[in-house]
C-alpha cells in the first residue's frame, strides 16, 4: 500500500501592526474538512481571524456557530412555593398543612400544626440614601462633640460618650 500524500492548505495569511491574520478555512473547497451541510446555505467565508505564527488553518467562529447545534438551554430555577430556607428550619410548616423537621416531612402531622408564618424582608438601601444617613449621623455626632467640650459635669460627660459610642456604630453599621 502506498502511504498518501497529506494535502496542505496554504490558506491566504496578512500581517498588520506585527498581528498574524488568516483567511477561514470555510473560504476554499476543502475535501478533507467536510462542511456540506453548511455549504448547501451559505456562500463561501470570507473573514480574516487573529491567529499565532504556527497555525496551518482556521475556521471562523461564525462557520462554526453555524455549523454546531444551538445548546439546550433548560429553564431555570423553579420556585417549590415555600419560603426560602424552610429546609433548615427547625420545624416548617406549609400553606397545605404540610409539617418539615429540619427538611424532612412528617406525614403524621399534616395539618396538626398552624402555618409557618416568613419574617418581613428587610428593606436594603440604596447608595444616596446610605449617604444620606451617614450625613445626618455625622452631623449629630458633630453636635454631641460640641456638647462634650462645654460639659463640666461628670454625668453629662459620659452620657456624651455613651451617645458617641452608639453613633459610631451607627455609623459603621451604615
Amino acid at each position: 500500500m502506498k502511504k498518501q500524500k497529506k494535502v496542505i492548505h496554504n490558506f491566504k495569511t496578512r500581517k498588520r501592526n506585527n498581528v498574524l491574520y488568516m483567511i477561514c478555512r470555510n473560504s476554499i473547497v476543502d475535501k478533507n474538512y467536510n462542511l456540506s451541510k453548511y455549504l448547501e446555505k451559505h456562500p463561501r467565508c470570507d473573514k480574516w481571524c487573529k491567529v499565532g505564527t504556527d497555525v496551518a488553518a482556521i475556521l471562523c467562529s461564525t462557520c462554526v456557530n453555524k455549523t454546531v447545534e444551538a445548546p439546550n438551554i433548560r429553564g431555570g430555577y423553579k420556585s417549590s412555593g415555600r419560603i426560602r430556607g424552610w429546609q433548615f428550619m427547625k420545624e416548617f410548616v406549609h400553606k397545605d398543612g404540610t409539617v418539615f423537621f429540619k427538611g424532612v416531612e412528617q406525614p403524621d402531622l399534616k395539618g396538626t400544626l398552624p402555618v409557618t408564618i416568613p419574617k418581613p424582608e428587610k428593606k436594603k438601601l440604596s447608595k444616596s440614601e446610605k449617604a444620606d444617613l451617614r450625613d445626618a449621623i455625622l452631623a449629630q455626632m458633630v453636635l454631641v462633640r460640641g456638647k462634650l467640650k462645654v460639659a463640666t459635669f461628670k454625668k453629662d460627660i459620659k452620657a456624651g460618650n455613651i451617645k458617641m459610642r452608639k453613633l459610631d456604630r451607627e455609623l459603621k453599621r451604615v
